[in-house]
């Protein structure tokens, strides 16, 4: 299967400051295991501020998807190559930033499998097999939602048929549907962490100690056993909001002893060192460095983080074959 590798048009994040903050929290991890201390973080203050944190960072996301669906309208509107170009660059953020949210994929985005909606790894030529059918006759968000597969649509597909550019009246229609498709996902997925329809926000329900700490550490466990080479170096990031919060000092750590919590920062930071830009992978597959550290990584959290917080692990091996 052919698989388009998303574009690094930009990065939303500060790498500088997060490598500062990385080396701050190590540095309290060592002062932490020389003086034996340990924190008496309550759970619910924990899963209160992954709940809060995580509503955030997808409430940012419908603007962006908002505007790469505009940006594709005008460029098809337009016919202009420059348009098209600014399109893939839009339509390459929204993906960027939706992989970012990762560390939150849980809950209302697993059960909607949103990521089969906004971004699976593209198939290029299912894409341009479609284009080419004859049926239908317009491809439009319906038809993408009930009768392709995952591969055929979302971010992905949309950037395969963009590096056509420029696109003809078929290929619009369906850049269009796929964009607006994504974006739809996307909204779904906010509306039910922080305003849905029925029952309560998953914001709250996350915060409950109850469920919430068992979700975080199965959703970890499911993100350090997803090979798929394209978004690594995002999910890394993802992993290590979920242990030690945006600022280094919070997350799941605050829960745990000093000695795992230096030990969980190191394996951390062994992982985000493998997946940088242009050591991640090789032939769409993680490198061996990268896959080393996952699976170091991983051991931890499926053993000693499980042990000490006391997790009921749900999540089997075959549930990380998914990419959504």
């Amino acid at each position: 299967m052919s698989r388009r590798k998303p574009l690094k048009l930009r990065t939303p994040r500060s790498t500088t400051a997060r490598s500062v903050k990385r080396t701050a929290i190590g540095a309290l991890a060592v002062v932490g295991l020389l003086t034996g201390c340990s924190g008496g973080t309550d759970r619910g203050d924990v899963l209160a501020d992954l709940a809060t944190q995580g509503a955030e960072t997808l409430e940012a996301l419908p603007e962006v998807a908002a505007a790469a669906t505009a940006a594709v309208q005008t460029a098809c509107a337009s016919g202009e190559k420059a348009d098209f170009d600014a399109a893939a660059e839009d339509v390459a953020a929204a993906q960027t930033r939706w992989h970012e949210a990762e560390a939150f994929w849980l809950g209302p985005a697993t059960d909607l499998r949103s990521n089969s909606i906004v971004d699976w790894p593209a198939n290029a030529q299912d894409v341009d097999d479609l284009v080419a059918a004859e049926e239908p006759a317009t491809i439009d968000v319906n038809y993408l939602a009930a009768y392709v597969g995952a591969d055929t649509r979302g971010y992905g597909a949309v950037l395969t048929l963009l590096e056509q550019a420029p696109l003809d009246e078929r290929q619009c229609d369906y850049a269009n549907a796929a964009t607006a498709l994504a974006e739809s996902g996307i909204d779904a997925v906010t509306a039910a962490w922080t305003d849905p329809d029925d029952g309560e926000p998953y914001r709250d329900e996350l915060a409950d100690p109850a469920v919430g700490i068992d979700a975080v550490v199965n959703h970890l466990l499911a993100l350090l056993a997803n090979k798929d080479a394209a978004n690594l170096e995002a999910r890394s990031n993802s992993v290590e909001d979920l242990l030690f919060g945006p600022e280094g000092d919070s997350g799941l750590s605050a829960l745990l002893d000093d000695d795992l919590t230096a030990q969980l920062r190191s394996e951390t930071d062994e992982l985000i060192a493998a997946t940088k830009d242009g050591e991640a992978a090789a032939d769409d597959e993680p490198s061996e460095a990268a896959l080393a550290a996952m699976n170091e990584l991983r051991a931890t959290v499926a053993t000693q983080v499980v042990a000490e917080l006391g997790v009921t692990v749900t999540f089997s091996d075959a549930d990380g074959d998914s990419a959504g």
